[in-house]
């Protein structure tokens, strides 16, 4: 849930939860192994829903009773910092519509351009050894390690060193609605190039609250088609939803979430009334557009009252054509796992699943 703070300013966005930040982990890793694959390739990352860089994170309560918060880079951050090893033809588009967020991702990627990005090294270390075979003295380089941080305040662990470097990346910047600029980005920046090939894309859509289907995300589908090349991450929630099934605006928050004509909604929502029929009957129909569309994970329950706890559910889902970054994002998702809902989808399980249906 998208909130302003009021401790660290209107403009950064406060989440709670391990559940919330599971979702930039995942984020941290797919974005680097994402971008080593394509990286032959034009490719292009899109965060529609950018919000101001910076994510105040809110865990539990210590001793004293009193919040552990914890400021983490946000997604338009991490585009930037976890690809910057391979940054060469790759352009990242940041679109807030927000004034004050837009402002403050202004100032931060500004930062970044001007003076770098920080990043933790390790030395490089020259050892020499003697050749048992010749008895000649022979140097061994070790290789270089990084660290990307967390958090715009992490300190360099022991034996690393603080650096700044450059992207080579085109950032690009929107203030509008996306619905306003969606055709303009699919158009100018996702078109064949002069040899004739289109350049790969990977959209992260994670609006506070619902993103229209015919406005957005059927654009995007479209440009999918079952084919390689188009890859979309949505923050689905349940929340945003469920809260207006018993209030007089429900068929139009249907028809904007699913794109169904508000003649046809009583009829064609008639027999889903649970959360998990809301949520795969939206499935459906990314599939219709993508040959693979699973769930990240669902989040563990947060610490509120329990007649609320029913509102408070979102999923991650991951839209893609390719198989293996299907099989990564399994892998990626293991490894946070603890932080997920016991019901974690198996992905060996969904892949086999899903080779059946493609079949």
């Amino acid at each position: 849930m998208c909130l302003s703070s009021a401790e660290a300013g209107s403009a950064i966005i406060r989440v709670r939860g391990k559940t919330n930040k599971a979702k930039y982990e995942f984020l941290r890793s797919y974005y680097t192994i994402w971008n080593q694959i394509t990286k032959t390739r034009s490719r292009v990352i899109i965060d529609t829903h950018a919000g101001s860089g910076i994510v105040e994170l809110k865990g539990d309560k210590n001793l004293f009773n009193k919040s552990n918060i914890q400021l983490i880079y946000g997604s338009p951050l991490l585009a930037i910092l976890k690809t910057l090893k391979i940054s060469k033809n790759l352009t990242i588009i940041l679109n807030e519509s927000d004034l004050e967020r837009f402002n403050e991702l202004k100032k931060y990627t500004k930062e970044l351009m001007t003076n770098g990005i920080r990043i933790f090294k390790k030395e490089l270390k020259e050892f020499r050894y003697k050749s048992l075979e010749t008895k000649r003295q022979r140097k061994l380089k070790k290789k270089q390690e990084w660290i990307f941080p967390e958090t715009p305040n992490a300190k360099p662990p022991i034996g690393y060193i603080e650096v700044r470097d450059f992207t080579k990346a085109e950032i690009i910047l929107y203030k509008k609605k996306i619905e306003e600029i969606i055709d303009e980005i699919l158009l100018k920046y996702l078109k064949k190039s002069d040899k004739n090939e289109e350049p790969i894309a990977l959209f992260f859509v994670d609006p506070c609250g619902i993103v229209s289907w015919s406005e957005i995300i059927e654009k995007i589908c479209k440009r999918s088609n079952k084919k390689e090349g188009t890859e979309l991450i949505l923050n689905w929630s349940w929340e945003a939803i469920n809260r207006n099934l018993n209030s007089p605006s429900k068929n139009s928050v249907l028809n904007k979430v699913y794109g169904t004509p508000i003649n046809r909604i009583d009829e064609e929502f008639r027999e889903i009334i649970k959360m998990n029929q809301f949520l795969e009957k939206y499935i459906n129909q990314l599939r219709e557009y993508f040959k693979y569309v699973v769930r990240i994970g669902v989040p563990k329950d947060r610490k509120i009252k329990p007649k609320l706890s029913q509102y408070k559910k979102y999923f991650l889902l991951l839209c893609t054509n390719n198989k293996s970054a299907l099989s990564l994002a399994g892998h990626k998702a293991e490894k946070i796992k603890d932080r997920m809902r016991g019901n974690f989808l198996n992905m060996k399980k969904f892949i086999r699943a899903s080779e059946k249906v493609d079949k």
